[in-house]
């Protein structure tokens, strides 16, 4: 089942009449849609007692028991604004636990790493510095489909799941970076972003917001549309939920399309021996975390 598929069942079903579908397929899990009241409400039945689970304001879960005495877990959608984030929430949901020994735990774990995503994103749109960086991380997600294939491309983009590495290759990592035109130097956000024992890529684009439509500036939607056109149409529907993750949403793209970026550079640094980075090992264990800024002119000797 596809996002789409899924968004048209859910519109099929009116709130003021209430009633669930099944929506499982041959999942070994039973999944229902619905309403509960006028809220979008997804259901896993038989999960066996849940102590604990996360919400939000946003989305609402919880553990409830049946009539039949059986335990289901139910996921509230509170705000109607995020039905397209919702939608794609819960098919996520599905999909990760499709072939999995213990769907339970995975769609549990899987359900809070969207929580820590999404009150870390917010719900409005992208912040310029934002889109520039998700601007970056697509930019070289186009390259790896080329070089890679497509499918292994995307599954090793691990960033908007919360890896401290945007890019987790076969033999090496990238953390992808972008920064004004002018800038020397480059922000790494925290101890652990080059903190890998193997050796791995620090790639760098520089770009500035412009008020120009010329032939070397892109929106957003654009490089979004682009890595769609190289995508599968089996993957399309991961790509969608990995763009969500990081707080990009189509209903949104109209409004995106006003941004435009011009792109004037990109450098590739090797991390490997001796490449300047803080890490939990190197400083005092007082130290929780940190923030910090890397000399572009001082590590070019690193530059490929």
């Amino acid at each position: 089942m596809t996002i789409n598929e899924l968004q048209r069942k859910w519109d099929s079903i009116s709130p003021n009449t209430g009633g669930f579908l099944l929506v499982s397929g041959d999942h070994p899990l039973s999944f229902h849609i619905g309403y509960y009241g006028e809220q979008m409400c997804f259901m896993v039945l038989d999960t066996g007692k849940v102590e604990k689970t996360a919400s939000s304001k946003a989305i609402n879960s919880s553990c409830v028991e049946m009539d039949n005495g059986k335990y289901a877990l139910r996921f509230l959608l509170n705000y109607p604004s995020l039905n397209e984030l919702f939608v794609k929430l819960c098919w996520d949901l599905i999909d990760c636990s499709q072939n999995n020994l213990d769907p339970i735990a995975t769609i549990l774990s899987r359900f809070n790493s969207w929580m820590r995503l999404l009150q870390k994103r917010g719900e409005g749109l992208l912040s310029p510095s934002a889109q520039k960086g998700l601007i970056g991380e697509l930019l070289f997600l186009k390259e790896l489909m080329v070089s890679e294939g497509s499918i292994k491309a995307l599954n090793s983009w691990v960033g908007p799941e919360g890896s401290d590495q945007d890019f987790i290759c076969e033999n090496s990592w990238n953390e992808i970076k972008a920064t004004t035109i002018a800038s020397t130097t480059v922000v790494i956000s925290s101890l652990q972003q080059l903190d890998r024992n193997d050796n791995g890529h620090l790639v760098v684009y520089f770009m500035d917001k412009t008020t120009s439509n010329g032939v070397q500036t892109l929106s957003l939607p654009e490089v979004v549309d682009d890595v769609k056109k190289l995508l599968p149409i089996g993957a399309t529907d991961l790509f969608l939920c990995k763009l969500a993750m990081c707080g990009y949403y189509l209903k949104d793209s109209e409004r995106y399309k006003e941004m435009r970026y011009r792109i004037s550079e990109k450098r590739v640094y090797s991390v490997k021996d001796g490449f300047p980075k803080l890490t939990r090992g190197n400083v005092p264990p007082e130290v929780h975390n940190a923030k910090y800024e890397l000399d572009l002119l001082t590590i070019d000797r690193f530059k490929i």
